[in-house]
């Protein structure tokens, strides 16, 4: 028997949940909790939102990104605790208390508990603060039965994907596959960087063991994988550009690229700057590299990156990829240009899980639609004979193949060099797929 639901109190009692006058000070777990409510309700991207936490990032970050991967199978733990949903405002400090209880080992279970009574308390009221106690403590006592029943739950439910997707992806790679996907997409991401050619991996991890940084070498060369650490600016080298942030699968549309030194190129959707700042390395600072991003926030952080990796001789632009139409850009041919376009980001999903909720028809078509455009207008800038990389971090076909066979069909000037793509489980890292075309025989 559930026990009964309880309703936050409303707007008009002044306790708003993202504007309650309660003078209590926020614990991390109320933090979390209102940043799980601004995702639920107003679909805002909670890593945006992360980015403003000052006190105890690290642990809000790993609960609101934890409830967002296991929404699905955490919503489903609720209604087996309770008799009818409880308010849209209360869902969230439940989301929160329960992640910590099924998922997160290595938090006590009475901080827990007590800590997301009192963010109820904090956001809905005083009275609501023994309804959440009873569901969190009935929770931790029939722990192991809810998660044996939820091991035996279809997959969207136990893995947290919606139905649709699962089905789309069940076509695509067949069921086996679309479960190791669903599987993969929830592992917690490590974070790993790519070691650039101012020093090597000995050198990096000598220096991290050093620090009293986890750290160990990537299976892909030039790359390592960090364990625990305070923020990637503390660590030795950060400085000094010796690393970059980035996943090995974002070296397949480079090695495509194949950038050289002397060329012109175009980074037409640059930021936040990995991909630019690997071909500035290839290019060994000889010649011409416009790093361009529409939008002005991003921009800025890809120009932080650029200073601090020492690739002076990058040009950055406000540029509309889509229209090629900014102020005083030179229009000049390029004998390459990488298109690492905006796309349903269904590769790194467990890198960005609120995209799996994002994979929509619509959606979808209006992604193609732009990717489309984006690279009609590269075709513009591309000098005889030249190059174009057209990249995402995608696994659907519509965004990947058919777009490049829809292309090829209107332009019989470009023509498929190669392609490449990678599948998470089989590569175990992120999803990406690149084309290279050529104009000209």
């Amino acid at each position: 028997m559930g026990a009964p639901a309880f309703e936050c109190e409303s707007v008009a009692s002044g306790r708003d949940i993202m504007s309650s006058t309660d003078t209590r000070e926020m614990n991390s777990r109320a933090t979390a909790a209102r940043l799980v409510y601004q995702y639920r309700s107003h679909h805002e991207i909670p890593s945006r939102r992360l980015e403003t936490v000052t006190r105890d990032r690290a642990f809000v970050t790993e609960m609101v990104l934890g409830v967002v991967r296991n929404q699905h199978a955490l919503e489903w733990v609720i209604a087996q605790l309770v008799d009818r949903a409880p308010s849209d405002k209360l869902i969230p400090v439940l989301l929160v208390g329960l992640y910590q209880l099924l998922y997160m080992d290595h938090v006590e279970p009475y901080a827990a508990v007590h800590e997301s009574v009192e963010a109820a308390k904090i956001m809905c009221g005083d009275s609501k603060g023994g309804f959440v106690n009873a569901i969190l403590r009935r929770a931790l006592r029939e722990k192991d039965d809810l998660l044996r029943d939820l091991d035996k739950q279809p997959i969207d439910i136990r893995c947290s994907h919606p139905q649709e997707t699962v089905a789309r992806w069940e076509r695509q790679f067949g069921q086996k596959n679309a479960e190791r996907l669903c599987e993969w997409n929830n592992q917690r991401p490590e974070v790993i960087i790519r070691v650039r050619g101012s020093t090597d991996v000995e050198t990096l991890l000598h220096e991290f063991h050093s620090a009293g940084v986890p750290a160990t070498q990537h299976e892909k060369e030039g790359f390592i994988t960090l364990g625990t650490f305070t923020s990637i600016p503390d660590l030795p080298g950060y400085d000094h550009g010796w690393f970059t942030v980035q996943d090995p699968s974002t070296l397949i549309a480079i090695d495509l690229l194949n950038p050289k030194s002397g060329e012109r190129i175009l980074d037409a959707c640059a930021a936040p700057g990995g991909k630019a700042i690997a071909t500035a390395d290839r290019m060994e600072g000889q010649g011409t590299l416009v790093a361009a991003d529409l939008n002005p926030l991003r921009l800025k952080r890809l120009q932080e990156n650029l200073k601090r990796c020492s690739c002076q001789f990058v040009q950055t632009r406000i540029i509309d990829a889509a229209t090629m139409l900014p102020d005083g850009f030179d229009h000049s041919l390029f004998d390459a240009i990488l298109l690492d376009v905006p796309c349903s980001n269904t590769g790194v999903i467990r890198r960005r899980p609120e995209a799996r909720r994002r994979l929509t028809a619509h959606h979808l078509d209006q992604l193609v639609a732009l990717q489309a455009r984006i690279i009609e207008q590269a075709c513009s800038l591309l000098a005889p004979g030249g190059r174009i990389v057209y990249s995402t971090c995608s696994l659907e076909p519509e965004e990947n193949e058919q777009q490049i066979a829809t292309l090829l069909e209107k332009r019989p000037d470009l023509h498929l060099v190669h392609s490449a793509r990678s599948f998470p489980p089989d590569d175990q890292i992120d999803g990406a797929y690149a084309a290279e075309l050529r104009q000209g025989a």
